[in-house]
């Protein structure tokens, strides 16, 4: 397995909520939609906010949905690339992948179980 495939299902094991994941999508879009808007207008102000718009949205799936936290507070790197192609997979109609690959993390005991939320927050939080 490469490299790559290998960190991705590290970054998937954070990313098992379909809602969280939809979370990650709309703050991708908010944050575009507000850097566009930015360079049309002439507003650096508004593209130095666009970054924020993202997190707001993608950090909430984690919280509220995940109830972990985000993999970008310990491998930024890994955060960046897992993003990207988790929210390229859903926005060209491929969440049944990543459904699938986050079934097969769970029957492997790698990933938490649906109702179950990540171990990787509990011990933090405690």
């Amino acid at each position: 397995m490469r490299k790559f495939d290998q960190r991705f299902e590290d970054y998937m094991r954070g990313h098992t909520s379909e809602a969280s994941r939809w979370m990650h999508v709309a703050g991708m879009a908010a944050a575009l939609g507000l850097a566009a808007t930015a360079v049309r207008r002439r507003r650096p102000k508004l593209l130095a906010a666009s970054p924020g718009a993202f997190f707001a949205f993608a950090w909430s799936g984690h919280f509220v949905f995940e109830r972990n936290l985000p993999i970008g507070f310990t491998d930024p790197g890994a955060a960046f690339s897992g993003d990207l192609k988790m929210i390229y997979l859903m926005a060209t109609g491929r969440n049944a992948a990543l459904k699938e690959l986050v079934e097969r993390l769970r029957r492997e005991g790698d990933a938490p179980a649906a109702e179950e939320p990540s171990a990787q927050v509990l011990q933090r939080v405690s």
